[in-house]
């Protein structure tokens, strides 16, 4: 039976979740919607939708390893447990990956260089970020699975926690576990990490440029440009900060079930972790123009939902 406090943290967890697949829900409907009407798929509307979708994805997968890890763990779950873990790698890598493509994007389309290799990427941009993507989920669907596998038996040495007829062969297959988990998780984010941190250097000097280009000419700051690069630096700035403190969640996860095992510690790098899929789509509607009109019209209608009768 659960504690207090760790029931505080399960409520907080799950309600993490929820709002996360309903903001994540609200890109991907908004998104759907509009490429109904216009009957065209833009790249942008493209990531962000399968951004969306994949950390939809990963919010259901996580609460479900974790509920299953801490409270219901048991022979008869295995296959529930195998199930959820594939769906959170899978989604996982995606969002990686989507996110990086979406901050690429946002660097070829707003950043100013002359250089050569810049404008021929700028030139080609849906092919690159498209290439890029595909590339980079393909290379992870033919790294992933033969990892996965080696996983899983190494998962399955003790499926039973009530009896454990040796605890040494216990302790050093979950310790592999964890090695594997570290080397498949922690290298497959980094080289979508790694472009997201180029394209964020190289848009903060396009911006700072801009705005020594603007003094010279003496001009205001409220230009369009400056504000898409704000914008845009924004949300690669909050991606990286979130993705690392969601990473930095998933180590203090995955040492807890290799060492402590305490449930209030694995609740708690839960909420840590769920707050990069929440915090960062929530980002993304403020500063995507159709998404943040599509918000404020929802908010309007909610407003007017709940107002009460014959107060003005």
């Amino acid at each position: 039976m659960p504690s207090t406090l760790e029931s505080i943290c399960m409520m907080v967890a799950s309600g993490e979740c929820l709002v996360g697949i309903l903001v994540n829900g609200f890109i991907g409907l908004v998104n759907f919607i509009d490429c109904v009407k216009t009957r065209r798929v833009t790249l942008i509307d493209f990531i962000l939708t399968g951004l969306a979708t994949s950390r939809i994805g990963t919010l259901w997968a996580l609460i479900a390893l974790y509920f299953l890890n801490f409270f219901c763990f048991k022979t008869s779950f295995i296959g529930i447990w195998m199930f959820s873990e594939v769906i959170w790698n899978l989604s996982n890598h995606s969002s990686a990956w989507f996110v990086c493509c979406l901050n690429m994007f946002y660097f070829l389309k707003i950043a100013n260089f002359s250089h050569p290799a810049f404008l021929w990427l700028k030139w080609r941009i849906n092919k690159v970020v498209l290439r890029m993507l595909m590339g980079g989920l393909l290379t992870y669907l033919f790294i992933n699975p033969s990892m996965m596998e080696r996983i899983t038996k190494i998962r399955l040495i003790p499926i039973n926690r009530e009896i454990k007829t040796n605890i040494t062969h216990y302790d050093q297959g979950l310790k592999t576990l964890k090695f594997s988990i570290l080397i498949v998780f922690n290298t497959g984010g980094l080289v979508p990490f790694a472009l997201s941190l180029i394209s964020c250097f190289l848009l903060v000097l396009s911006f700072w440029r801009h705005i020594q280009q603007m003094n010279l000419k003496v001009t205001g700051s409220r230009d369009p440009s400056t504000e898409a690069h704000v914008r845009a630096m924004k949300a690669i700035i909050s991606f990286l900060f979130l993705f690392i403190l969601y990473h930095l969640g998933f180590t203090m996860g995955l040492l807890n079930i290799s060492m402590f095992y305490s449930k209030l510690v694995g609740m708690f790098s839960l909420i840590v972790m769920n707050v990069y899929p929440l915090s960062h789509s929530i980002i993304l509607i403020l500063v995507h123009r159709k998404l943040r009109q599509a918000s404020l019209w929802v908010l309007e209608k909610l407003k007017d939902f709940f107002k009460v009768p014959g107060k003005v």
